[in-house]
């Protein structure tokens, strides 16, 4: 598995909600835009694999 690092764009709202429940976890707010990232990446992946995905509705038109 490889790692890439980017840049995510919040608005002032989300980062708050992020950052509260970041401090409710122990955790810092980078980790859980992480966590929340690499969940929404492997639903992409199980739906592209399922058909369901952006490859199959482009492919279906």
């Amino acid at each position: 598995m490889r790692r890439v690092q980017v840049w995510a764009e919040l608005s002032d709202e989300h980062y708050h909600a992020y950052e509260c429940e970041a401090k409710r976890q122990g955790v810092g707010v980078e980790e859980l835009v992480q966590q929340t990232v690499n969940c929404l990446l492997r639903e992409l992946e199980r739906e592209e694999e399922e058909g369901c995905g952006p490859d199959h509705i482009l492919s279906v038109s």
